[in-house]
């Protein structure tokens, strides 16, 4: 993720949206065109995934200030509306426009591009595949903290070996 520190423009007018840290953590940072109607708007951009929304700021090409910020809801996307145009392009197809977005950073526009299609197509950024091995990695630990209840007489053998089963079982 590329990290940008001037979120403030020169007014000392916070940008619009909700980001407010001087310190964010943008998951694109590179140049954005904007096609509405047949006319290009090209900005550097910054992008954030939010939870809720995609957080879009459009910065001046010169001198990095913001000329506009806005959100993109989850709800007006979705995976098949998200294309690789080329190794460093990915191109978004809103209802209204398309955003494209151009970068030199592969492994940045890549990480971008599958957190994006995970939370589209999941509801969250972590691939299932990753919260499998997390849950697997966690099955030991939790059987040896129920084993810990277990030798502390909090819970009886057959609680705990219950508990085992299930662990094992999912």
């Amino acid at each position: 993720m590329g990290r940008l520190g001037f979120l403030f423009n020169p007014d000392g007018n916070m940008p619009k949206g909700e980001i407010k840290s001087r310190d964010v953590e943008f998951d694109f940072l590179g140049l954005l065109t904007e096609n509405v109607d047949g006319n290009d708007n090209k900005s550097n951009g910054a992008i954030k995934l939010d939870e809720d929304s995609i957080y879009i700021e459009l910065r001046s090409r010169l001198n990095g200030k913001v000329k506009d910020a806005f959100e993109i809801s989850y709800d007006d996307l979705n995976a098949d509306d998200i294309d690789r145009v080329a190794d460093n392009k990915v191109q978004l197809n809103l209802e209204d426009k398309t955003i494209q977005l151009k970068t030199l950073d592969h492994d940045m526009l890549n990480n971008f591009e599958t957190r994006l299609k995970n939370k589209l197509n999941t509801g969250s950024f972590v691939p299932e595949e990753e919260k499998i091995r997390h849950v697997i990695a966690d099955v030991p630990a939790e059987i040896r903290k129920y084993h810990d209840l277990l030798k502390d007489g909090i819970i009886t053998a057959e609680e705990f070996e219950k508990k085992k089963k299930e662990l094992l079982n999912n």
